[in-house]
């Protein structure tokens, strides 16, 4: 993870595998969504927005969503659903209920 993204990632709920094995996997999940979205910069873009979309939703359910909330909702979610996938597979991990979850903090306080 370049020291400028200021994001790292998560796998949750994988038993069984070891520290090294979470941090391989952690690693290569970062890799692959910044491949697939063009960028450290465009993971913590893409990620934000999809945050604000969702909170937004939460605090307003009846209202109509527009292009481009589905987009940015759409967007976040395919890339890390693909690098999920890729990630279980490349790596053997059969985990049912694993996660990864990514962790985003503030440039102007970190």
């Amino acid at each position: 993870m370049s020291s400028q993204s200021k994001y790292k990632a998560s796998l949750q709920a994988a038993i069984g595998l070891t520290d090294e094995q979470r941090q391989t996997a952690e690693q290569n999940f970062l890799e692959v969504l910044e491949h697939v979205l063009g960028g450290a910069s465009a993971v913590r873009g893409a990620y934000v927005e999809w945050l604000a979309v969702r909170s937004l939703r939460a605090e307003n359910p009846g209202s109509s969503r527009s292009s481009e909330e589905l987009q940015a909702i759409a967007r976040w979610e395919q890339a890390a659903d693909h690098a999920t996938r890729a990630v279980f597979r490349q790596m053997k991990i059969a985990a049912q209920n694993a996660f990864f979850e990514l962790h985003v903090w503030n440039s102007r306080t970190h």
